[in-house]
């Protein structure tokens, strides 16, 4: 059966828990042992004459935060149904990770230090040992993805306002080397 880690948000009772508890793209865990949240400036310098590095301009970096979360096999999910339909929750949590990852679907991670719009989890990993036999304990990366703010403009199409020129017929000049334009003076011609 294959898995569909799109959740619908509106539905209930995630719509009720959503901005509540921490979750990524609607996917609750049992756990969140870890989170580390990111958020750089960079800060452009560039060296003048007596070796000084000015600076002109700033620009934040894209966030990036990651998460160790937890499942347990044997404990009831916060979510009924979510996280079934494999012989274990904590296989199926890491499925679902998996192709979040794979279909590079921008995701919704709410946090309890703030809400994160428009990441991709870059990076997976997960232990497997004995202490993990019966659970899943996988550290999820995500960076957030600048997303472009497009504008339509309308223009003119009067031509009084649209300041077009009629130049006429364009021909390139050809290029003439710096010795030919000598031998030309020279031998007149």
């Amino acid at each position: 059966m294959p898995i569909s880690p799109i959740q619908d948000l509106t539905s209930q009772p995630i719509a009720s828990l959503i901005y509540l508890k921490t979750n990524i793209g609607g996917w609750f865990f049992d756990a969140i042992l870890r989170s580390t949240h990111t958020s750089r400036l960079n800060i452009t310098q560039h060296p003048v004459q007596t070796g000084a590095a000015l600076t002109d301009h700033a620009y934040l970096q894209p966030k990036e935060l990651t998460m160790e979360v937890g499942m347990s096999d044997v404990a009831e999910g916060l979510i009924p149904g979510q996280f079934t339909g494999s012989w274990s929750r904590s296989v199926h949590a890491f499925k679902v990770l998996q192709e979040l990852q794979a279909l590079r679907v921008p995701l919704q991670v709410h946090t309890r230090l703030g809400l994160y719009q428009n990441m991709l989890i870059e990076e997976l990993t997960a232990p497997d040992d004995f202490t993990t036999l019966s659970g899943l304990r996988c550290t999820v990366t995500m960076r957030e993805i600048i997303v472009a703010q497009v504008r339509t403009v309308k223009i003119s199409s009067n031509p009084a306002v649209t300041n077009r020129a009629n130049r006429g017929k364009q021909e390139p000049s050809k290029n003439v080397s710096v010795t030919e334009q000598i031998r030309r003076k020279v031998l007149g011609g």
